[in-house]
């Protein structure tokens, strides 16, 4: 049988494929994507041009197009924006790479081939005219660019030019499609600042390219605006990231009414800004203090070989590989703290002052705070004096609990100790308790409602970016994170916002590694080997989870006899966190379901090896799964048949036979009402009544 050769078969593109899935959300700044892609290549066709001098003899213009107001004194809506330049121009060899799709063309400058591609992304019609050298004479190349398989290159033109015509390229950007045209900026400020962040890596540098910006008949030169408003040094120093990665790092001082953004560290690669980190929370102050050019605003221009190689195929990030970006930023902000601290010196000084008032009027709070001079020191420069009294006051309720669990034990323990050995206990406990103590009671009850009111607060949605404080946040008001008894102070945690009968378990893990507590207290059974196996291979096992809590061992006082210490895991979901995809990294359910299936048959150790408690298929749990109330949410518990409503109505619970758990939802409202009226009882008991809520201006006295 005789073989027939074939041609080859060919790879097809589809250019407007090719465009549809190139991932450019709807936002702002990705509408400004497609004019920063046509300063990006007018900026390297000046740079071809003029090798040497680019900076001095290049030029950009950008003008922005404005249609009609219809407000008199409102700025009319952006229709688009008009790049211009002086550099090269699109000659043959660079219009070949323009028609190819992804071209390696300008890879070593990490260009990815892709950014002309925005232009039809985002506007309806994109226009192209050119003026270049070709065989010594001038040439004149202009064109439609559309989103066309068809014809992709509309209304084509080339004609002959004067020898004397200037070389140069203009890109009319017009139209915005729909779906961008509202997220457009029309303030001109903001696309300035847009601008000036977006190339901040470029007009940081020393050698300055001329780009005027044209908007609304004012002509504003971007590089000197940059230029000129940068305080101090303009010399970048080095920075070691670990023994095989290093960053260099610009720091930038602006005064505040010309910068583009809050205190930031910019990420930069291939002469553009590529991330952008606020670290303002980090610093604990929005702008910096200076008497003669008033408020400052910091911005840390990073950049290196480590993140040139590393610029993701959008140009949105970065893949560093073998080192975590975290780790990077961390160094970062470090280093920017250092270069800070002269700038922070008098709101460090206005912190002391503001502590030393507030331990002088109430002395009570002292006892919660073991070093005041390295409690100054970590105090956030932008806190008021409501959220000092804030935070000391949760310091001071949690010492105060301790103090409450030492009488607790001597309680218990009554019994077996003599008459002496009792009145040595009392006569340390009152000691303690000295003059200052005598009003820890009500103190006591007024620092829950403080938690209470912090715990909203974290719940809150920040309306300057409309976000929620992510899941971690939320969780350090309950405990603290990536700790275990051992490490944490015995009650340092306000468990009793959930369950008043939580504070009494003897050993809580938070946010910790399964394997870190908990081991075969033998060799596992082959049925266990094989079930555990199985459960590997479902996703539903594995040592390694973290439950956000898990609490084990009652003491002997509250255990009714003859009945094993429930085991308790708790679950926290982000206020902000309303959609499941019901697959097993996403539903909690299932992920309480692998804690309690991975902690059977298993012994949990203290840090130093002491035995806590045993995990068999007779230990009860206790499940508790703290989230905002959801339509998805109730299904999948619905799926799981966990349906019954608690008294209130919106959480839910049910028996789990198979685990011999109790599961409860319990809505993040549901948490603060059942807290507040717990508290509220206190209050009663107490006999006092019409208490502050929250910390007032003037700062409560003992």
């Amino acid at each position: 049988m005789s073989e027939v050769i074939l041609p080859l078969p060919e790879l097809r593109h589809s250019f407007t494929g090719r465009v549809r899935n190139f991932n450019l959300p709807p936002t702002a700044s990705n509408c400004m994507m497609p004019v920063y892609e046509a300063v990006t290549n007018a900026l390297y066709a000046i740079q071809e041009r003029f090798p040497e001098t680019w900076a001095d003899d290049g030029k950009i213009t950008i003008e922005v197009l404005r249609g009609e107001s219809s407000d008199i004194g409102a700025h009319a809506p952006v229709t688009g924006f008009l790049v211009t330049d002086n550099g090269i121009g699109l000659g043959d060899a660079l219009f070949g790479h323009f028609c190819e799709l992804d071209t390696e063309y300008r890879a070593d400058k990490k260009g990815r081939g892709i950014g002309r591609l925005s232009w039809i992304k985002v506007f309806n019609t994109a226009e192209v005219s050119s003026v270049f050298d070709r065989d010594g004479e001038k040439v004149a190349r202009s064109f439609a660019f559309r989103l066309s398989n068809e014809r992709p290159f509309d209304s084509y033109l080339e004609s002959e030019r004067d020898d004397d015509a200037a070389t140069g390229t203009q890109v009319k950007l017009d139209s915005f499609r729909e779906t961008y045209n509202a997220k457009a900026y029309v303030d001109p400020a903001d696309i300035r600042n847009s601008l000036l962040a977006h190339f901040i890596a470029l007009f940081a540098q020393p050698k300055r390219l001329k780009i005027d910006l044209i908007d609304e008949r004012k002509t504003t030169n971007l590089s000197n605006l940059f230029f000129d408003s940068i305080v101090g040094s303009k010399v970048p120093v080095q920075v070691v990231i670990d023994e095989h990665h290093a960053a260099s790092i610009l720091h930038v001082l602006l005064p505040k009414k010309l910068a583009p953004i809050g205190n930031s560290l910019i990420y930069c690669a291939a002469d553009r800004s590529v991330i952008t980190k606020p670290i303002s929370e980090m610093i604990g102050l929005k702008a910096l203090p200076n008497d003669t050019l008033g408020p400052l605003i910091y911005i840390g221009l990073v950049s290196g070989p480590l993140f040139d190689d590393s610029l993701n195929h959008e140009r949105t990030g970065f893949d560093f590989g073998d080192i975590d970006f975290e780790v990077v930023n961390k160094v970062l902000v470090d280093t920017a703290k250092s270069f800070l601290d002269p700038y922070l010196a008098e709101p460090r000084r206005r912190n002391r002052e503001m502590l030393d008032k507030l331990l002088e009027t109430n002395p009570l709070y002292a006892s919660a705070i073991d070093d005041i001079e390295g409690y100054a020191a970590g105090m956030p420069l932008n806190w008021d004096e409501t959220r000092l009294v804030q935070d000391v006051a949760l310091k001071r309720h949690r010492y105060t609990k301790a103090l409450f669990k030492q009488i607790e034990k001597l309680e218990a323990n009554t019994a077996s100790m003599s008459d002496e050995t009792f009145a040595a206990h009392v006569s340390r406990l009152t000691a303690q308790l000295g003059d200052a103590e005598k009003s820890a009671l009500a103190q006591y009850v007024v620092e829950r409602r403080w938690v209470i009111e912090l715990l909203k607060e974290r719940r809150k949605i920040d309306l300057s970016t409309s976000r929620h404080e992510p899941e971690n946040i939320v969780h350090e008001v309950f405990c603290p994170l990536g700790v275990t008894s051992d490490t944490m102070d015995y009650d340092d945690h306000n468990l009793w916002l959930i369950d008043d009968r939580l504070a009494y378990y003897s050993y809580i893990t938070s946010d910790r590694p399964i394997r870190s507590f908990a081991a075969d207290t033998a060799e596992p059974e082959p049925e266990t080997v094989e079930r555990r196996s199985d459960l590997t291979a479902m996703g539903a096992f594995g040592e390694a989870g973290e439950p956000d809590l898990a609490i084990f061992k009652r003491p002997m006082l509250f255990r009714r006899a003859n009945t094993m210490d429930p085991a308790v895991i708790i679950e926290f979901k982000a206020p902000s966190k309303t959609a499941y995809s019901g697959a097993p990294g996403d539903n909690p359910v299932i992920q309480i379901r692998k804690y309690i299936e991975s902690l059977l048959e298993k012994t949990c150790y203290s840090y130093d090896g002491e035995r806590i408690a045993d995990i068999n298929k007779g230990t009860p749990f206790l499940c508790f799964l703290i989230a905002e109330p959801s339509q998805q949410l109730y299904e999948l518990l619905r799926q799981h048949q966990i349906h019954k409503p608690t008294p209130d109505g919106d959480g839910r619970f049910a028996y789990l036979e198979d685990l011999n758990a109790y599961f409860e939802f319990i809505p993040y409202d549901q948490v603060l009402k059942n807290a507040a009226l717990r508290n509220e009882a206190f209050f009663r008991k107490l006999k006092v009544e019409r208490l502050p809520a929250t910390p007032a201006k003037e700062v409560p006295a003992a």
